[in-house]
């Protein structure tokens, strides 16, 4: 039995979860050597995976069962790779006539959802959020009830009202405002819900996995009554990549809506990140563990641009090596972290 509960989170950023998806491949390399078993899978050695748009995508992967062994992973950390790599080049095309039609997403959404939607459909066929693997977090946000709605495959065992087919759960947390039409997703018992992305309100998702560990996991079968603490569990934060463009006084002091759109939306994505990221620091500083939290996300500012849809094969190749830099970058701590979640 882990000494810990163990929690995987990674953020959404469309095509640029390439980068935490190239860092999880280092991540299960390491897995499979400490633990001397070549089969290791990043499923294997985390309680918890918590996920929001392409976050949430790589989570359904991770844990997606094999058809032939249901108590196995069906994908590898290299897979996922070439999932997203895959997914972005099928998604993140829109004709000239969507373009001229939409004034490139100023006034419908830029990209047409069929494609989107196939993909999902191909892949994960009719699996459901209940036969994953592990426990889940998958956000997305009710524009209906206005409320935030988690995808959670623990009451998705229980509930057949919380259950849902994966090839839903993953067109729902990652259906971005403006890039893709807002998709209407049923519950195996047909209730119907309204969803977008949950980068609205939890790009960066770990503060929420944190809570659910808190509610609703057991700190040991000998003392039920106790939940997990802080100290009790160990957080992994993948992100997407800060890229802090600066908007000068001058520059913005009279913009209107159309103008706030885009700025808006990369604002409100690196603000949560952030906030997350200090409160957890926060947290494990408080009771002394810092250690027990490691957040893996590059800095931008010094790269080229790259947008969450911009799946070009250059952009691709820049995204895969700048996931590669980061496992590299952090090398001594990932070798550190995975020994708390080899730890008994």
């Amino acid at each position: 039995m882990s000494k810990y509960n163990r929690v995987l989170s990674i953020d959404g950023g469309g095509i640029r979860g390439i980068i935490p998806a190239q860092v999880a491949v280092s991540i299960e390399s390491k897995l499979q050597q400490k633990s001397g078993n070549p089969d290791a899978r990043i499923a294997d050695y985390f309680d918890l995976i918590a996920g929001t748009s392409a976050g949430g995508i790589l989570t359904c992967i991770y844990l997606f069962p094999d058809p032939k062994n249901p108590s196995r992973p069906r994908w590898s950390a290299q897979d996922a790779v070439n999932f997203s790599i895959n997914s972005g080049r099928d998604v993140f095309k829109s004709s000239f006539w969507q373009k001229f039609r939409s004034i490139d997403g100023l006034i419908d959404e830029k990209y047409p959802s069929p494609p989107l939607e196939e993909f999902f459909r191909k892949n994960f066929s009719d699996c459901q959020l209940s036969q994953l693997l592990k426990p889940c977090l998958i956000s997305s946000y009710d524009v209906e009830r206005r409320k935030a709605n988690f995808f959670n495959q623990m009451d998705a065992k229980q509930h057949p009202e919380a259950d849902y087919f994966i090839r839903d759960v993953a067109r729902a947390t990652s259906a971005a405002p403006t890039y893709f039409e807002i998709p209407k997703i049923y519950s195996l018992t047909n209730e119907c819900y309204a969803l977008i992305d949950g980068g609205v309100f939890a790009n960066n998702p770990a503060l929420c996995a944190y809570a659910e560990v808190r509610n609703k996991f057991t700190f040991s079968e000998d003392r039920p009554e106790r939940g997990p603490t802080a100290k009790d569990m160990v957080i992994l934060s993948l992100g997407t990549g800060e890229a802090q463009k600066k908007y000068p006084y001058e520059e913005v002091k009279d913009w209107g809506q159309i103008e706030w759109v885009e700025p808006l939306i990369n604002i409100m994505m690196t603000g949560v990140a952030e906030t997350v990221n200090y409160q957890l620091i926060q947290i494990y500083d408080a009771i002394e563990r810092p250690n027990q939290y490691l957040r893996i996300t590059p800095d931008l500012n010094h790269e080229p641009p790259l947008r969450i849809d911009d799946a070009s094969e250059e952009k691709i190749l820049d995204l895969v090596r700048i996931g590669k830099d980061q496992a590299e970058k952090h090398d001594e701590e990932l070798d550190k972290f995975i020994d708390l979640l080899l730890a008994e």
